[in-house]
């Protein structure tokens, strides 16, 4: 019975919390040269909590002749300590907060929504939760396991900033290279100019997605193609020239910019319209290797990431699916326009453009 009643109090002097008071004898002691095991026998603690409480507080202390010596602080140890404690109090309040967790977990889990995006979402809604806070402290709730279902891989993509070997274009672009594109298409300023490319399907796979994405709203265009090859890419530009007239489509697409991709190669094709010997675009083509100089595009390449991963069959995906993950891009809240979307600003500018 005196053994378990032993192993109790030591178990309880293990768990104690340190007070101010404590601090202030730690420090007091440890200035006196006084060892951790006899400084823990005197406060009533497990050496271990002195050898953390220790690096609490430490600090590099500058003597009167410029050398400098490890020493404790126990003012800094415990306004740390009290910090530790709030945010403890905070995330455990943050826990019960259950309609907030399962509103997140729905976000990025069944809407494939980032954060950032979740946060303007609730802001352009107008929703009200309990719990109230920024996009870094949401990031670090993730971190601690506040969210049951949830974790940073489940974060959308992440920059890489690992250095890429530098590759020199060997041939000419087959039209026009982007050197020679206005300034005006650059500044995003006017409405028109587009990035187009393709997504593909894993190796087993045949079909692609045409991707076209107008620079200065980031609205997007998604349309199936049967493969990726030039005919494919002609087709679906016939297809989007019927559906809003050459007239039109010539105020809508006045350039478009593409990589030096095999299915860009029939530049006529592209150009020209279907009907008639009238152009009813421009090409301009990328440097060869240099994707970031239609990195709209590329980004919203990686939108559809989301919904369709890399190595999937896309025709196996109907019209129905890939408008609606169109839909869901075009809707999808905007940092740069202020939480408004790339939908509303599209809308805005064809009634400007009719």
């Amino acid at each position: 019975m005196r053994k378990k009643r032993k192993t109790k109090e030591a178990k309880e002097k293990k768990f104690k919390h340190l007070t101010r008071a404590d601090r202030l004898s730690m420090e007091r002691m440890l200035c006196a040269g006084v060892g951790v095991l006899e400084i823990a026998k005197q406060i009533g603690v497990h050496n271990t909590t002195i050898y953390r409480e220790k690096k609490r507080g430490e600090y590099m202390h500058r003597n009167s002749d410029w050398t400098e010596t490890k020493c404790y602080s126990c003012d800094m140890a415990h306004k740390d300590y009290k910090r530790a404690k709030a945010r403890k109090k905070k995330t455990e309040k943050v826990r019960e907060d259950t309609d907030f967790i399962e509103f997140i977990e729905k976000m990025v889990l069944v809407e494939k929504y980032s954060l950032d995006a979740t946060l303007m979402f609730i802001q352009q809604q107008g929703l009200q939760f309990k719990t109230q806070v920024c996009l870094t402290s949401l990031y670090n709730y993730v971190k601690r396991g506040v969210f049951p279902n949830i974790t940073l891989r489940d974060m959308p993509y992440k920059k890489s900033y690992s250095k890429k070997k530098k590759r020199v274009q060997k041939r000419a672009n087959k039209g026009t290279s982007i050197e020679k594109r206005p300034e005006v298409v650059e500044e995003r300023i006017e409405f028109g100019h587009w990035e187009m490319d393709t997504v593909v399907s894993g190796t087993e796979g045949k079909g692609a997605l045409l991707v076209l994405t107008e620079r200065k709203t980031i609205y997007d265009l998604v349309e199936p193609l049967k493969a990726n090859t030039m005919e494919e890419v002609v087709r679906v530009l016939n297809k989007l020239e019927r559906q809003y007239g050459v007239k039109h489509f010539r105020k809508l697409f006045k350039t478009i910019t593409v990589d030096n991709g095999a299915e860009f190669m029939d530049v006529e094709g592209m150009e020209q319209a279907s009907r008639g010997k009238k152009r009813r675009t421009k090409l301009y083509y990328c440097h060869a290797y240099s994707s970031w100089e239609r990195g709209s595009n590329e980004n919203q390449n990686k939108l559809i990431r989301r919904h369709i991963p890399k190595g999937e069959d896309i025709s196996k995906y109907s019209m129905v699916e890939i408008k609606k993950i169109e839909e869901w891009m075009n809707q999808y809240p905007r940092k740069i326009f202020r939480h408004r979307t790339s939908w509303e600003l599209f809308q805005e500018e064809l009634r400007l453009l009719n």
